[in-house]
């Protein structure tokens, strides 16, 4: 791995930039290109454009990294998971800045993100329950 922390900025840095390329990109199950993607694959496609591999299911990229406690803490490029009723990760997104995120819910888009979860702009209502967020580059 890296080991200056300005690689580490950069890495951010390109994740985010190429993030913003598939804003308003559809969603569509095991998609992942900008004419269709889902969440797990809009995280991993992002991860390897930098140049870094994580897992292609949402539930496996749990694994990997560390727990952070608060929103607070986390950083562009961070990753949020998302539960269902039953406990189960169902939704992955990236922090895009404090308090926001992009993610593909419906289409790639951004919208606040709290310790409840992902509060959709449009409807002004809560569409995904936070159950953990994780960090991969490590600065």
């Amino acid at each position: 791995m890296m080991s200056d922390s300005s690689n580490f900025r950069g890495v951010r840095e390109v994740i985010i930039e190429n993030a913003l390329k598939y804003f308003n990109s559809p969603y569509l199950w095991g998609g992942r290109s900008p004419f269709g993607i889902d969440g797990s694959g809009f995280a991993q496609i992002l991860y390897k454009m930098a140049g870094l591999t994580i897992p292609r299911e949402a539930v496996q990229q749990t694994l990997v990294g560390s727990n952070l406690s608060f929103v607070e803490e986390a950083s562009p490029g961070d990753l949020a998971f998302f539960d269902n009723e039953e406990g189960a990760i169902i939704h992955v997104g990236i922090i895009w800045e404090k308090h926001k995120i992009i993610h593909c819910s419906g289409k790639v888009r951004i919208d606040n993100v709290d310790h409840f979860g992902i509060f959709n702009i449009d409807t002004g209502r809560y569409t995904h329950q936070m159950r953990l967020m994780r960090r991969i580059i490590n600065d």
